[in-house]
């Protein structure tokens, strides 16, 4: 089969930093919509891979329209979101940040003066973020950090797997209104972006598409501007660039890989269609109730994990593997990842 890597960018100096890890590349243009994509190849563990570049511009709104429009006309197995991100916390400049989940903080409910958030969530692909958490961690990637330290931003370059902010606005200052909303309501949060929400809420359809969401720290938010003047942005890019590409060493592919059971399938479709967890959309009380079963505390993934675990132990008391699928089918029934489980 092809084997085909999708990496989407929001910005042409994210888009410039791929292309520079691709033996060779060409423009191509969606047939309908004229859609400008680069297409190239990358050598890979003696393989060559097709890798199909997007940019989709700023906006979440952009990022999921490019994102599906992408999706649906070259059907790739993996997919990437790459690109640069304000820190919020831990970070320093040109570190790394694997987007375990994004915290959509732009939904709520405004009565009076007071706005009530209704956050919305997007999670990447559960093995695929474990996958590079592994590589962060690898010598294989301590040996290309040691070539990409920039003394002018960073002694080190750190790697975290965690949480994203995500929505429409650019945060430019710690005094911001919307800097002390995010300090209240998402203070796990490591970075923040403008398209990582739209780009995961688009891959939730598909959930065997597996799908991650990378992103370099390019300032700490109160000094954007200083930053972005000593180029910190290109060198973001790099990086994160860079990560991605050694990451893509480690991959399996569908026609070598390892024969994944229902369990571990199950594990992907719950993170991706209920990323809040077992309360989102009341789907584990449809199946058999008793919340009671699994730590809530933890993040969505991290109960889907455990419930999952739980179930093929069979300590799920009402609740089955069964159960639970069929109750996922009641909602996403005409999804083809829900009826190959079922």
């Amino acid at each position: 089969m092809n084997k085909i890597i999708l990496i989407l960018t929001a910005l042409e100096v994210e888009r410039l930093a791929i292309e520079q890890h691709l033996e060779t590349f060409m423009p191509v243009a969606h047939p309908i919509t004229g859609t400008d994509y680069t297409k190239g190849s990358y050598r890979c563990n003696g393989e060559a891979l097709e890798v199909i570049v997007a940019r989709t511009d700023q906006t979440n709104v952009n990022a999921a329209i490019e994102t599906e429009r992408a999706i649906a006309h070259f059907n790739p197995e993996y997919v990437f979101f790459a690109g640069v991100a304000g820190g919020l916390k831990d970070v320093k400049v040109g570190d790394i940040v694997i987007g375990r989940d994004v915290y959509g903080y732009e939904r709520g409910k405004a009565e009076g003066n007071i706005f009530k958030p209704r956050p919305q969530f997007g999670a990447s692909t559960y093995s695929l973020e474990r996958l590079a958490g592994q590589y962060a961690k690898s010598e294989a990637w301590k040996q290309i950090t040691g070539k990409l330290l920039n003394p002018e931003f960073a002694p080190v370059i750190s790697t975290y797997t965690g949480t994203i902010a995500s929505g429409e606005k650019v945060d430019a200052s710690i005094d911001s209104d919307l800097h002390q909303f995010l300090k209240q309501n998402a203070s796990h949060a490591l970075a923040i972006e403008m398209e990582g929400l739209g780009f995961l809420e688009v891959c939730r359809m598909r959930p065997m598409v597996k799908t991650l969401l990378l992103r370099g720290i390019s300032d700490l938010v109160d000094d954007k501007g200083q930053m972005d003047s000593k180029g910190s942005q290109p060198y973001a890019s790099t990086t994160v660039a860079a990560f991605l590409f050694g990451l893509l060493e480690q991959l399996e592919f569908s026609d070598t890989a390892t024969q994944r059971t229902r369990e571990q399938k199950l594990v992907e479709v719950m993170c991706k269609l209920y990323p809040g967890g077992l309360r989102d959309n009341q789907i584990w009380i449809a199946a058999g109730r008793n919340l009671s079963l699994v730590n809530l505390g933890q993040s969505g993934k991290g109960q889907w994990v455990e419930a999952i675990r739980t179930l093929k132990l069979g300590g799920g008391g009402n609740i089955t593997t069964d159960s639970l699928v069929r109750a996922v089918a009641e909602e996403y029934g005409d999804n083809k990842d829900v009826k190959e489980l079922l």
